[in-house]
């Protein structure tokens, strides 16, 4: 056998073992343990509904901005149009 090796021998455990656990310490760690897994989930709940809500705005958003946009453009051209009269008329005062 190679003398760098280095091996453990594990000892074998009754058949019989016995854990004893104190009921009152039981009931606390699942206690514990329950409400650290309660907090967990409700806290994944509220990052899902904040980023659905955010999605949800975000979408608002572009399509309000669209929707100005072109309102924008609809007045832009409508002012054009009424600078062209008003140059024309001004044409026909100065003649």
């Amino acid at each position: 056998m190679d003398a760098d090796a280095r091996s453990y021998k594990g000892s074998i455990v009754d058949d019989n073992a016995i854990i004893r656990i104190n009921l009152k310490w039981l009931i606390q760690l699942l206690v514990v343990v329950s409400a650290a897994v309660y907090g967990y989930v409700q806290i994944e709940i509220r990052i899902r509904s904040l980023e659905t809500s955010l999605t949800e705005a975000n979408t608002t958003i572009t399509e309000l901005v669209e929707k100005h946009i072109l309102e924008e453009q609809e007045r832009y051209n409508e002012m054009e149009e009424e600078l062209k009269w008003h140059q024309k008329l001004l044409k026909k005062k100065k003649k």
